[in-house]
């Protein structure tokens, strides 16, 4: 039996000290190397997780830019909309939108008389009793300039006669002057939400 290393055969202790360098990177890999590759896979995960939470963002952000266009183009149809029906009455914007009219299309507005207005479901109406006084052609062209108005208006009960007899106030009546009309112009503007009475609490 060997005593010593010097009497471990060469073949032998080469094996051993194999044996021992096998040991010893086992252990040193187990001390260091293993947790290594354990820390590589969490690493990894990690990695993963972000790389899946980039491609989110990635892809909100591309969602957030739609969004953000879709948000744009429904305020400007908001305002289109509230240029139609305005939220507001808005009468001294509607007097010069009138008056305006006439005066391009050669038309007298001899009376203008806001009456009553007149509440429904979603809107008001605003109806304004005129005198106009022109031609038969004038008022036909200040009636198609007001169907192209932004902001929504309608005529109704329209009485056709001679131009003299009709509005307020003292004029004169020019010799081109034909036709006399009297009429209701309305507008509308959008029902003020009102807020919803509060429930009472119940008895105990």
């Amino acid at each position: 039996m060997a005593k010593s290393f010097r009497d471990i055969p060469p073949a032998g202790l080469a094996l051993v000290l194999a044996l021992g360098a096998i040991v010893v990177v086992g252990a040193l890999s187990y001390v260091y190397v293993y947790p290594l590759f354990g820390e590589k896979t969490q690493l990894e995960a990690k990695l993963k997780g972000l790389q899946a939470e980039n491609a989110a963002n990635e892809a909100f952000r591309q969602k957030l830019a739609d969004y953000q266009a879709r948000i744009k183009a429904l305020r400007q149809q908001l305002e289109t909309v509230r240029s139609i029906v305005p939220d507001e009455p808005e009468m001294d914007s509607f007097m010069k939108m009138i008056y305006a009219d006439t005066a391009s299309t050669g038309i007298h507005l001899r009376t203008f008389i806001p009456q009553a207005e007149a509440p429904q479901k979603y809107y008001v109406e605003m109806p304004v009793k005129m005198r106009l006084d022109g031609t038969y052609w004038t008022l036909v062209n200040f009636f198609d300039r007001l169907a192209r108005e932004q902001r929504i208006v309608s005529v109704t009960s329209i009485n056709l006669g001679p131009p003299a007899g009709g509005g307020l106030g003292a004029y004169k009546v020019s010799p081109d002057e034909t036709v006399g009309s009297d009429c209701v112009v309305t507008t509308y503007y959008n029902r003020p939400e009102t807020a919803a009475p509060a429930t009472p609490p119940k008895k105990r």
